[in-house]
């Protein structure tokens, strides 16, 4: 057998591939990223925004904090019609991270790279442009060429984070569903110190771009970020050399001295592949689905893709879990797809109407949005992305019984032994059993069911009880943490005794009240074989047709 380069090959350093790449090492998996490129490019803000459920996948490879403290939070989305403000909208702070902070993804991916050249089961290469793809039964072979040179690389799989223009796509023939829209938009980057509050800003039919949209975010350095959508017959180029191009910028910020730091054009797009995971080779990012700017779902859904994919080849790593296990990354996370891509169809409709009655509706809405708040309610400037929920997920299943079953879990502000502390920064490093109880006796029978299940899934318990409470009586090798119950996000707790299975990724598998229903719900959510030796998930034979190779 032909020996093994990694366990793990990741074609792409941009934020996915090295959040995958970080993710695993976290669970102690080497791997290898090729990128083609010499080294990392600044290319403007690109993708400007990150969400702060997003920055908590980066905390957990010790990476948010930097990007938290160098980026500009923001809570509120202000909508316009015509110049006039129409709607305000606040969103709610968190134990953790501000909702959204505005970064460049090239700062991003600058810190991402210096953690992951740091870390020694990551090798980082640079310049390896990818020329061919096999696999077989135990692997994938990867062809790689730097300059002259080519050479194969063997991989037990390979996670394709390569951009919207994939080359593994294309090797592999995967299907790219969707299209490309023929609007143009440009972006452009200016540096300028302006009395606007560092909020988004988004603008339907502004006298500075008439009968468009112009989208306003603030970066550091007093750089703001601005996206117009273009007519058909703009010239950007023209522009720039005639004089027309300051005249632009001008209609927006006024007589206000700036400079320009980046400017491009750009057509987006509306796809998905039709399988994420081909065998041994798995699609993440825009590799796999490629989505306009509306809500920031490009690179924060990426980084979830990352998230989703990386514990569960930790567990087929470690023999907790066999290959149908990696058949929940494409059912969780194609499922996440469809649902952005439902959201921004809905948001390109409204912004760009495809047929002239479609026109006249979204302008008689637009105008009749300044006094009517029916009408305001329906004008639709992007919802914000933020976490799927796995409801219909083979590792959640009766997920309908509770609201938050299949969701990322809510953050709460805890006090533990050395002072406060949050609850997310609990989880994330493995499978968690979280206990909430009223008391410690009623803790301890929890933990004393949990613990007596057959289990082949290591897990960390952690219980939480009302500030105050004495720990007499629980059993060694908890994290035991207090909470005022009124802290604790709605739905955790209804005053009872509960447990909650927490996955690697953050999202809550499943929930009881009795300890003995732990190690099941435990073997479900790890795609571990049951104590009859059945596997794990099984796969759905209609999604896999015809694409195994």
């Amino acid at each position: 057998m032909t020996a093994f380069d990694a366990p793990v090959g990741i074609v792409g350093a941009g934020p996915v591939g090295l959040v995958a790449a970080l993710r695993l090492a976290d669970f102690g998996v080497p791997s290898i990223v090729l990128d083609s490129k010499p080294g990392l490019v600044k290319q403007g803000s690109k993708a400007c925004l990150i969400q702060g459920d997003v920055l908590e996948i980066l905390d957990k490879s010790g990476c948010a904090t930097p990007i938290d403290d160098e980026g500009v939070t923001w809570r509120v989305a202000r909508t316009y019609v015509a110049d006039e403000e129409i709607r305000a909208v606040e969103y709610p702070s968190a134990p953790g991270y501000g909702p959204f902070v505005n970064i460049s993804q090239f700062r991003i991916e600058q810190v991402l790279a210096e953690r992951a050249e740091a870390e020694p089961l990551i090798d980082l290469r640079w310049g390896h442009r990818v020329a061919g793809v096999t696999q077989d039964a135990d692997g994938v072979t990867l062809t790689a060429g730097t300059g002259d040179e080519e050479r194969a690389l063997r991989f037990r799989h390979l996670v394709a984070c390569d951009g919207v223009r994939s080359t593994l796509r294309e090797l592999l023939g995967v299907e790219w569903t969707g299209y490309t829209h023929k609007d143009r938009f440009l972006i452009t980057d200016i540096k300028a110190e302006l009395p606007l509050a560092k909020e988004r800003h988004f603008h339907y039919n502004p006298s500075f771009n008439p009968g468009r949209q112009l989208v306003m975010h603030p970066q550091p350095d007093d750089i703001w970020r601005i996206d117009w959508q273009l007519p058909p017959d703009a010239d950007i180029d023209a522009e720039r050399a005639d004089g027309r191009f300051d005249a632009r910028v001008r209609a927006v910020i006024g007589d206000v001295p700036y400079e320009i730091d980046w400017v491009s054009t750009y057509r987006f797009h509306q796809r998905v592949v039709a399988r994420l995971r081909v065998g041994r080779v798995l699609f993440a990012g825009d590799a796999a689905h490629a989505l306009p700017p509306y809500g920031s779902r490009g690179m924060n859904s990426g980084i979830q893709d990352a998230d989703n994919l990386a514990w569960k080849l930790a567990q087929i790593r470690r023999g907790q879990a066999g290959e149908e296990l990696l058949e929940t990354y494409h059912s969780e996370r194609y499922a996440a797809a469809r649902e952005n891509l439902a959201v921004t169809e809905a948001t390109i409709r409204f912004m760009v109407p495809p047929h002239p009655l479609r026109r006249w509706a979204r302008s008689a809405l637009l105008k009749l949005s300044k006094v009517l708040p029916f009408a305001e309610r329906r004008v639709n400037s992007g919802r914000m992305a933020e976490p799927y929920t796995y409801r219909d997920s083979p590792l959640v299943p009766g997920a309908d019984r509770h609201p938050l079953l299949g969701a990322f879990a809510p953050d709460a502000r805890l006090t533990g032994p050395t002072g406060p502390a949050r609850l997310r920064r609990l989880l994330g490093g493995g499978f968690v059993g979280l206990v909430l109880a009223p008391d410690a006796r009623s803790a301890a029978r929890l933990v004393a069911g949990i613990r007596s299940g057959d289990r082949t899934v290591s897990t960390e318990t952690v219980v939480v009880l009302p500030t105050g409470s004495a720990t007499d009586g629980l059993p060694d090798g908890l994290t035991v943490v207090h909470a005022d119950p009124a802290d604790l996000p709605s739905g955790y707790t209804d005053g009872s005794a509960v447990w909650w299975l927490v996955r690697p990724d953050g999202h809550l598998a499943a929930r009881s009240g009795h300890g003995a229903d732990f190690a099941s719900a435990l073997r479900t959510a790890a795609g571990a074989p049951g104590p009859d030796g059945d596997s794990g998930p099984q796969r759905d034979a209609t999604l896999l047709e015809g694409t195994q190779i």
